[in-house]
């Protein structure tokens, strides 16, 4: 089987399982498992598939037929455009994220620090670091498994460049320590949409997609703990859900901080801006 046969084949069989770009989970599927760019496919439509290669791609196929993320399957992301290795023990990066990460290089200050909670598999801190290689980044979190696969991504983003990875529940393994700059993708969906989610995004785990008191508890805590833990002038920035402007504002307010709410490129609330 050709390459152009394979994707007829494998798009078919997406389509008919309801997904919903099936012709682009299937360009990039056989890219990744051919050794071949997305974008170079159609120019070899002609070139042969190996079995090998043919038996891979139906498996992935298959998986992805029962709506596993692409993500998961190829077991990698770009992100700020950089490639980010991922698994199922760790949130996808997504592109909404990097509303985040602007921000950050703007607010953080020349050599200054940084703190990431929930850093999942680095996506954030490390983005922030190859882009501001002055500023200094602590980035914690809660599962092991997520900073294992976050250190294994700095070394093939920064090489030699250090990262403190920490690990424990928010600001817990940072103790007195004070940052220029806190940010933070932490979970805030409220546990009772679970069954009104797309299947794929019940693939990630349920640890960094949900939190209690409707979705608010993770971010209640930051907002909470975080201004005690910034310098003089120092910035807070986290992502927040579509629906959570008024209730950042009123209790960021509350914690004494000026907040200021940025909409994502789709134009939806995403990012929440606590300045002292």
């Amino acid at each position: 089987m050709n390459i152009g046969e394979c994707i007829k084949e494998s798009a078919a069989i997406l389509a008919d399982a309801g997904i919903e770009n099936p012709l682009l989970d299937v360009e990039v599927i056989i890219g990744h498992f051919c050794g071949i760019e997305r974008g170079q496919l159609k120019a070899y439509p002609e070139k042969e598939i190996s079995a090998a290669e043919y038996t891979k791609i139906k498996n992935a196929v298959t998986r992805r037929k029962e709506r596993e993320p692409i993500a998961y399957i190829t077991g990698e992301k770009e992100f700020y455009s950089l490639t980010f290795a991922v698994n199922s023990g760790t949130l996808i990066p997504r592109p909404e994220t990097e509303l985040l990460v602007d921000l950050a290089i703007y607010y953080a200050p020349m050599d200054g620090s940084v703190l990431d909670l929930c850093t999942g598999c680095g996506a954030v801190a490390l983005a922030l670091k190859y882009n501001r290689s002055d500023i200094t980044i602590t980035a914690t979190d809660i599962s092991e498994a997520a900073l294992a696969l976050a250190k294994k991504n700095s070394r093939s983003i920064l090489g030699r460049t250090k990262m403190d990875f920490r690990h424990g529940d928010l600001f817990a393994p940072v103790g007195n320590m004070k940052f220029d700059c806190i940010v933070s993708n932490p979970p805030y969906i409220d546990p009772a949409m679970k069954d009104k989610l797309p299947k794929d995004l019940l693939y990630e785990p349920s640890a960094a997609l949900f939190a209690e008191d409707g979705g608010k508890a993770v971010i209640e805590a930051i907002i909470a703990g975080g201004k005690r833990r910034l310098e003089e002038n120092g910035v807070m920035i986290i992502e927040i859900g579509e629906s959570m402007s008024d209730f950042v504002k009123k209790s960021g307010a509350a914690a004494g901080f000026n907040v200021s709410i940025m909409n994502d490129y789709g134009g939806l609330p995403r990012v929440a801006v606590f300045k002292m």
